[in-house]
C-alpha cells in the first residue's frame, strides 16, 4: 500500500512538471518539454527536461523549429494561436502585395520602396527544387552547409532572403512571421538562398505586409 502511495505521489509530481513544461515541436516530428531559454542569431536556446529537471540545453535553428507552445500559466508567455492572432493584427492596415519567386532567380525587385524603421511582414507558401530531387520550403536545406558563394553563406540553401537596395546586406526571412524593421530606406529585394540557379525549379509565393 505504501509503496503504491508513493509511486502515485512520483506520478503526480512528474505530471505537474510536464504540464509546467513549454513544449517545442521540430519540423520532423521530434518533440521536446522544457524551457525556453533564449532567441539569438536565428537560433532557439531550450533546456529539455527528464524527469521533471534539465537534462540539457539545446540549439535549434529557427527553420527546424516548426513551433513552441508555451506553458500557459508562464507569465508573460504566448501560445502560437496567440502569436498568430498578433501577427495578424499587426498586418492589419498595411498595404499587401503578392509576389511570385522563382527558384532560378538570385533576387527579384518587390516594386517596393521602404522608408526607414517601417515594419515588413512575410507570409510565404509553396515548394521549391534547388536540386535533383531535393524539394525545400521557405526555411531552406534541413542540414545547412555552409559556402562562402551563397547570398548569406552561413543560412540554408533555398530559404527566402531579403535585402534593401541593391547594394544591401541580405537577411534571412525563411519561416519568421514576426515583423522586420527596415534600418534604412530602399526598394526592398527578395531573393533564394543558393549559388546555382540553373537547376532550380518552381517558385514560392510570397505575400508581404507593408
Amino acid at each position: 500500500m505504501k509503496f503504491k502511495l508513493f509511486f502515485l505521489f512520483l506520478s503526480v509530481i512528474f505530471f505537474v512538471n510536464t504540464l509546467a513544461a513549454d513544449i517545442l515541436y521540430t519540423i520532423d516530428n521530434q518533440v521536446y518539454e522544457g524551457k525556453f531559454v533564449a532567441f539569438r542569431f536565428e537560433t532557439i536556446y531550450f533546456n529539455v527536461y527528464k524527469f521533471g529537471k534539465v537534462s540539457d540545453t539545446k540549439r535549434f535553428p529557427i527553420f527546424k523549429v516548426h513551433k513552441i507552445v508555451f506553458n500557459p500559466k508562464q507569465e508573460g508567455a504566448e501560445t502560437s494561436y496567440e502569436l498568430e492572432q498578433k501577427y495578424r493584427k499587426l498586418r492589419r492596415g498595411k498595404r499587401v502585395i503578392r509576389i511570385t519567386l522563382p527558384a532560378g532567380k538570385s533576387w527579384k525587385d518587390t516594386g517596393i520602396n521602404l522608408k526607414e524603421n517601417q515594419d515588413i511582414l512575410f507570409s510565404i507558401t509553396g515548394s521549391i527544387m534547388i536540386e535533383k530531387d531535393l524539394k525545400v520550403l521557405h526555411y531552406g536545406e534541413l542540414n545547412v552547409k555552409w559556402n562562402r558563394k551563397k547570398q548569406m553563406p552561413t543560412q540554408p540553401t533555398g530559404a527566402v532572403i531579403a535585402k534593401i537596395g541593391e547594394n544591401g546586406n541580405p537577411f534571412y526571412v525563411g519561416d519568421n512571421k514576426a515583423p522586420f524593421k527596415s534600418k534604412k530606406k530602399g526598394r526592398l529585394y527578395i531573393g533564394i538562398n543558393d549559388f546555382k540557379f540553373e537547376d532550380n525549379e518552381s517558385a514560392f509565393s510570397v505575400t508581404i505586409y507593408y
